[in-house]
Parts: structure tokens; sequence; C-alpha cells
């Protein structure tokens, strides 16, 4: 029998619950959003209850049977997650969650976008005595893809990465602060840390130091990045964070963020800048019958830990921050089953070898990919497409 696993989303914005209306009443997407108003539809999606507050966005297959998947939206906005009364968001969250276990028979449950956030990470959801599935909220995959990516990108542009700095902005973060004990590994020559919190980075500085020879510097202002050869992204601000004068020449930066860190524009104005999307893995042969913000043949790296952890049969909780050991010990795993870290893409296109972005003839704005959506990973995408 398949095992199987289902994966937690929500509605990017208000609009999507239209396109979910025209979707239903097949008059299509667009349709839709024209017909559903907007403040009632947020009325609506903030009472509702029970199997009612949630649904089924997709059912496939992995690998010939080996597992089945679901993804299931809870229907509140990430707007509504972020100001509605934690306890109503977290009741919905976990309705959703026991709905999938009870009813759908998933064994492990993954937490996507602000469904992770808003139950403190998963430590809400497994202290719940209804829940017997396994939970993740996927972040050391997430955290542990920034090594080769990074190995990667040195690669391409001829960088020695043990005489490179490396900064992580949004360091102590639950991404950020694992990414940065992975890369220290690496070796380089120095770590700079940055975040608005003092005492959070003072507390992973005092960490990196017993696993760490080179060099260490805390910053609470972005512009320490200058200084970085390679710069990760990382932090849940809801704008960009990085403009063109904030890079270094021949900077290398992966943004790590939904939504992302840094714009389109800065690639424009700055050629000479590798940006490249953090957090994708191929699933190749996983049809999710979903449209993605990753390229074809691609998912975020949380839901490829739920998958990951499902096919291997975990017994585990990977909730909280993230357990370093099972962060080192993910992608391996992801690897011998058959999941690689993607292709190297900016804003989802591919790189070419001379680095040189597709820019849409120098001008024209990128289409953004949040066309057609519910969200993923805080503002990433995922789109009805069943």
């Amino acid at each position: 029998m398949a095992r199987k696993f289902a994966f937690m989303i929500h509605p990017r914005i208000i609009d999507d619950f239209g396109r979910r209306v025209g979707k239903v009443l097949r008059i299509g997407e667009e349709l839709g959003m024209k017909i559903t108003p907007k403040k009632p539809s947020e009325w609506i999606l903030k009472h509702l209850s029970g199997r009612m507050g949630y649904t089924i966005c997709s059912h496939f297959d992995v690998f010939g049977g080996k597992a089945e998947g679901y993804i299931v939206a809870v229907l509140l906005s990430g707007k509504q997650m972020k100001e509605l009364d934690r306890h109503l968001v977290e009741r919905r969250i976990i309705e959703a969650i026991l709905f999938a276990q009870n009813k759908l028979g998933a064994g492990h449950i993954g937490l996507g976008a602000y469904t992770a956030p808003m139950t403190r990470n998963g430590l809400s959801v497994v202290k719940h005595p209804g829940i017997k599935a396994h939970i993740t909220h996927g972040d050391a995959l997430s955290s542990a893809s920034a090594v080769p990516i990074v190995i990667e990108c040195c690669r391409l542009k001829g960088i020695d990465i043990t005489a490179a700095t490396i900064a992580v902005v949004g360091a102590y973060g639950i991404v950020g602060k694992a990414a940065t004990l992975l890369l220290a590994e690496l070796n380089p020559h120095t770590m700079i840390l940055t975040g608005h919190n003092h005492n959070k980075l003072a507390a992973v500085s005092r960490e990196l130091i017993g696993c760490f020879q080179g060099q260490i510097s805390c910053s609470a202002d972005n512009s320490a990045i200058r200084e970085a050869d390679i710069v990760i992204l990382s932090t849940t601000s809801d704008g960009y964070i990085v403009g063109p004068e904030d890079l270094k020449e021949n900077a290398i930066v992966v943004d790590m963020a939904q939504p992302h860190n840094m714009g389109q524009e800065v690639c424009n104005q700055r050629p000479d800048v590798l940006r490249v999307d953090g957090g994708y893995m191929s699933i190749a042969d996983i049809n999710l019958r979903f449209k993605m913000g990753p390229p074809r043949g691609t998912s975020f790296a949380c839901l490829t830990e739920t998958v990951v952890s499902t096919l291997s049969g975990d017994q585990a909780h990977h909730v909280g921050p993230v357990d370093m050991a099972f962060a080192r010990s993910i992608m391996p795993l992801a690897n011998s089953l058959g999941f690689q870290v993607a292709p190297l893409t900016n804003f989802s296109r591919p790189i070419d070898p001379d680095f040189q972005f597709q820019r849409a003839a120098d001008t024209a704005p990128l289409k953004q990919t949040v066309d057609n959506s519910l969200c993923f990973g805080e503002e990433g995408v995922l789109g009805l497409d069943n």
C-alpha cells in the first residue's frame, strides 16, 4: 500500500479565492476574480469552519505508486494568517491537518507558507492530542540546499570559497541560522551575519564560534553585505531589501526568501551580479498537478522534504528550530531517492553560461509567476491545475 502524505498551503491573497470560485463554477479564474468581491470574501474566509475551512487542491502519485500525495489549502489568505487572532488561525490549520490525517490517511504532513510560523513552526501541531501523523516544516532541506547552490555558483564564477566572504541576511531565522551553520562548514574566510535583533545575532555568532575558525562579523545594517562575495537572502520581509548599490562587484546572491528579497531591477542594473533562486529541488517524474512558482519539474525544498520523509519512512517530527544533524543528513537522503538541487535559475528562468540574465529586452518588466496562484512559501505560488 502506498504511503500517503499531505502538504499544507493557503491562498496568497483574497484574489486567489476568486480564482477558486471561478474554477469550481467552471467560469474561468479571471471571471471568478471579477465576480467575487474582496471584502465579503474576507468575511467569508474568516468565518468558515470545519470542512468548509479547507480544500483539496491536488492529489498525485509519486514514483509509480510508492507514495500518494495531497496538497490541501487552508482557506485563509496570507494577510489574514498574519492579522487574525492567532488561536483562530492555529485552529483552522490544525482542522485541515486532522482532516488530512484522519480522512485522507496521510501519515506525513508538511507545513507550507504561513501554516508553519503560525503554528510555532509546527510545535503547536505536535502538541495537539489528536495528531498522530509525522509533521515537518521542511526547512532542513531548504537550508541544506544552500550549500550545493553556493558550491556550483562559485565554480561558475571561479571563486575560491576558502578566500571568500559569505553574508547571511536573516541569519537567526529558521532557514538563515541553519544555512549559516552549514555554509560555515565550507570554511569561507569570513562570515557576515545580519539581522535587526542584536541578541539573536549574538546567539548565532556564539554557536558559530564553536565550529568555525574564520572571521565573524555581525551587523544590524544590511550595508554590511557590500563586503561579501556571496550573499544569502533569507528574511521574511514583504518587500525587496537589496538594491544595486548594496552588492560587491561580481557578487553571488542566493535568494532563499519567499517573497524574494531582491528584485529583477537589481539584475537589470547589475549584470555582473549572479542572482540565483534558492530552495528549489528537481522532482522529475512527479506531476504535482499544480502550476508552481519554480520551473516545471521542480518544487520547493520544503515540499520535497515532506516527500522524502514519506518515502524513507521517517518516524520523527521535524518542527521548531532545525535539527542540524537532520539538516546534514537530509540532502544525501534526498539524493539517494532521486531528488537533486534544481538547475540554477534566476526568477525561475535558466541562467546562461555567460550569466546574462534574461531581461525581456532589457526594459520590459518580468512577468510575475503569481498569476493563477495559491500561496506557497509565504509569497511563492502554487496554482490550481486540476
